[in-house]
């Protein structure tokens, strides 16, 4: 963009009028005839753009089962006789005139100039496909000359027509006589005038030009993304308002920039950190974005996601409805979903996005929530079956009892050592809930104290030798005397070995085993539980120290799911970590830490 020509010569356009209207004054009044003109050269030259011009007539002409295109033919000649100086005539084989460039319309006498080829040497020359020249003279007002040039149109090989070009040929004038040198010298000095305006006029707007190149400069590069770009103050009185404007304009972008900018980054930094899930999509269900927690949630592992259509990368129909139900009713829609791999409850809620048609999908996740809930109801099942069973039972042996069975000593006290173990139930199941509570409310300490691990494990593997020896199940301790002392309580300690080796025995087969082994490490000791039993599935593996959370849904063993969650509980009490490795059918290996003494 040049503001010199753009904004100075507009300036001064008066100027440029008067000397173009003083120039062209004088060249009416004087009136100076041509030089004379080497015809010779002239007819070479007249000969190579009659070709010239034929071969540009030549596809106008080339379909001889249609009429030819009056007004192209016509446009064409016009324009060929700005281009030569030479009057333009296109005739067909038939000898009609289809182009006239003194005419001012293609259809002004269209039709009625015809041309006799055998008459005209130079058309009949052309006609046969050769060019041809001549020069005629014509009296009229004055004496003229003119050149016709005649060129055959052809198309494939063959001739579809002649061309012909009619040029003037010039006579020496007479020069300039007196009267006109006094108006040479008043256009002159009109036009030198004029000049010295239009560069007066050109000096004094250069400074201010070139400020407004500046702005332009500066203008385009902000427009690129450069937005520290400023002007220097010190401009021209005249473009310093632009300047400034310029300046004030660049530090509103650029601070609205900057503001885009950072709540852009915080936008960012809370999808990528949030919980839930935020999927935006297109109208045609193409994926715009897709935060990591969707990610996670929809079991997305392809890498680039935009673009593609989320059918193709969610392969769920209930998902689907949701949102083709958004962007139909145009309102907001809410679901709860369930996905298959990995097995997930998810609530969607799709919102239409109003600017572009698509649709903003969040999706939070509920399978946390659906667990807990399961567990609870369990749980409730689990503990109203454990507490129904004793007291059904007592309850019936105490009816035998009074029905009479009282008198017979024996069946009494068979009667009276049932009921017992019914009630040492009812309340090992009513302390585990009371401990398991103390624990979660932090009601609970530990009494820590230097201590062997040895005799711990020993004696809890005593504690269940009748009942493994039973199940055809082998408990073995391999821990080395020389392990270090841990600061533990004694008796919770013993409770975690307890409850781990009674739930191994609950799943282990027989001819089983349960090995007990531990390590030094730095700062505490690595002790290791590994059964030979049933396994845990992997889906169960990261709630299996979850309270109320049982694997075995059919009951088959007497637990409540309290067991490992009071392990782990204890163990964290502690200061250490308990983590299980399964797989199904090879056993379990439940693996914790206890902080070292001293």
């Amino acid at each position: 963009m040049n503001l010199d020509r753009s904004f100075a010569w507009r300036i001064s356009a008066a100027y440029a009028a008067f000397i173009v209207a003083s120039l062209a004054a004088l060249i009416f009044l004087l009136r100076e005839a041509p030089p004379d003109q080497d015809v010779a050269d002239l007819t070479v030259q007249k000969e190579q753009e009659t070709r010239l011009a034929a071969s540009l007539a030549a596809p106008l002409l080339a379909d001889r089962t249609r009429p030819p295109d009056l007004e192209a033919l016509h446009e064409l000649g016009k324009t060929l006789h700005k281009w030569l100086g030479s009057e333009v005539v296109i005739i067909t084989l038939s000898g009609e005139g289809v182009a006239n460039s003194n005419r001012e319309h293609s259809l002004e006498g269209a039709g009625d100039s015809s041309y006799d080829f055998s008459s005209d040497y130079d058309l009949l020359q052309a006609r046969l496909g050769d060019v041809a020249t001549s020069r005629r003279l014509t009296f009229h007002a004055d004496y003229s000359e003119f050149l016709y040039t005649a060129a055959p149109i052809a198309s494939q090989g063959d001739v579809v027509g002649v061309l012909r070009l009619k040029t003037p040929i010039y006579e020496p004038g007479l020069g300039i006589g007196g009267p006109s040198i006094w108006f040479a010298a008043w256009g002159l000095a009109a036009g030198l005038l004029a000049l010295a305006a239009i560069w007066l006029v050109a000096r004094r707007a250069r400074r201010p030009y070139g400020s407004l190149h500046a702005i332009a400069d500066a203008s385009e590069r902000l427009a690129q993304g450069h937005f520290e770009r400023r002007l220097p103050a010190e401009s021209h009185q005249d473009t310093r308002p632009f300047t400034e404007a310029f300046n004030r304009m660049a530090d509103t972008v650029g601070s609205a920039i900057n503001d885009l900018s950072s709540e852009r980054d915080t936008l960012s930094a809370v999808l990528d950190t949030m919980a839930d899930g935020v999927v935006v999509t297109d109208p045609a269900g193409r994926v715009n974005l897709l935060n990591p927690a969707a990610r996670d949630l929809l079991n997305i592992r392809t890498q680039a996601v935009e673009g593609q259509g989320l059918m193709e990368l969610v392969r769920d129909n209930e998902l689907h409805q949701v949102i083709a139900a958004c962007q139909e009713e145009k309102s907001r829609q809410q679901a709860e979903v369930s996905l298959i791999l990995p097995l997930r409850y998810l609530s969607a809620i799709a919102t239409p996005l109003e600017n572009n048609g698509g649709v903003l999908l969040t999706l939070h996740d509920l399978t946390r929530m659906r667990q807990v809930e399961t567990s609870q109801k369990e749980f409730v099942s689990n503990v109203s079956h454990e507490l129904r069973n004793p007291m059904a039972s007592i309850k019936a042996m105490v009816e035998t009892l009074e029905s009479g069975a009282v008198a017979d000593r024996r069946v009494a006290l068979d009667f009276l050592a049932r009921m017992r173990g019914d009630v040492d139930r009812i309340n090992a199941l009513v302390d585990d809930l009371l401990e398991l509570s103390r624990m979660e409310s932090g009601q609970f300490t530990i009494e820590a104290e230097p201590l062997s691990l040895a005799p711990v494990v020993r004696a809890v593997s005593k504690q269940f030798s009748q009942q493994a020896e039973a199940r055809q199940v082998n408990i073995v301790a391999d821990l080395d005397e020389s392990l270090p002392l841990v600061m533990a309580d004694g008796e919770k300690l013993t409770q975690i070995f307890v409850n781990l080796v009674e739930n191994s025995l609950k799943f282990t087969p027989a001819n089983g085993s349960i090995s007990i082994r531990a390590r030094a490490e730095d700062g505490h000791v690595q002790v290791q539980l590994r059964d030979t039993g049933i396994g845990v599935p992997p889906q169960h593996l990261p709630h299996l120290f979850e309270r109320f959370y049982k694997v075995d849904r059919s009951r088959r063993d007497s637990g409540t799911g309290l067991g490992l969650a009071i392990v782990k509980q204890l163990v964290e009490a502690h200061g250490g970590r308990i983590s299980v490795e399964s797989r199904e059918g090879e056993g379990c290996a439940f693996t914790f830490t206890v902080p070292r003494a001293g």
